[in-house]
């Protein structure tokens, strides 16, 4: 089945996702490629905390793709809010990346992870490894905008959005299961549950929910 990806290679989007799943299981380095999700994630938590007239205090991106954001919002609705919005917004920026693609903006949407990436360095982003990460991966960017090849920018916007992906898909499975066995740390549900008295696991059903809408919406698109 041909897909607007790759249509003249439909064979390269299958090979993508398999790489997108192996590649953040590889120890050390195939974590720097799970962070691209972290930080969409984290952006969404500081995103709302602005929209609700909260200040957003740090965000830290961790080595093993963990992330926090620390923010200080006035009221539990605020909070409630801030708390919902980090997997809806790493999907939803996966969404628009594919929109981007299929638009032949490539080297703009490359431009625009790199360019939010680093504002977020620039107001949030104080921890070491995130400092790192941020510098790395716009360096990597910059490389690929300098050779100017129109196939690398391809690849890398596609490899992107596909890595995006899947691990939305993974985070919302793992916060399930966390949800289940552990539901005092299963992170955005355990704080939703929190402030809500609705169980975690309910919470990281809407979650996975909504990814599984945009999966499909996503799909519709490509093929």
């Amino acid at each position: 089945m041909n897909n607007s990806l790759f249509p003249d290679q439909p064979w390269m989007l299958p090979l993508f996702i398999i790489i997108s799943i192996i590649v953040p299981r590889i120890p050390v380095v195939g974590k720097f490629f799970n962070v691209i999700n972290t930080a969409l994630h984290e952006f969404g938590h500081a995103f709302v905390a602005l929209l609700l007239d909260g200040d957003v205090k740090k965000i830290d991106l961790n080595h093993d793709a963990s992330g926090t954001t620390t923010t200080s919002l006035k009221g539990k609705f605020a909070s409630f809010l801030c708390a919902l919005a980090g997997y809806p917004c790493a999907i939803s920026v996966a969404w628009l990346s594919v929109y981007l693609i299929q638009q032949g903006a490539v080297q703009g949407l490359i431009i625009g992870l790199s360019a939010l990436f680093f504002l977020m360095l620039l107001l949030w982003i104080r921890n070491l490894y995130g400092i790192i990460w941020v510098i790395l991966f716009i360096g990597v960017n910059v490389g690929l905008i300098y050779l100017g090849n129109p196939l690398y920018l391809r690849y890398a916007a596609v490899f992107y959005t596909v890595m995006m992906v899947t691990e939305s898909v993974y985070s919302v499975l793992v916060i399930f299961y966390l949800s289940v066995r552990t539901p005092q740390a299963a992170g955005d549900a355990t704080t939703l549950a929190k402030l809500s008295h609705i169980p975690a696991f309910i919470w990281s059903l809407i979650f996975m929910a909504y990814v599984a809408f945009v999966v499909y919406k996503i799909c519709l698109m490509i093929f």
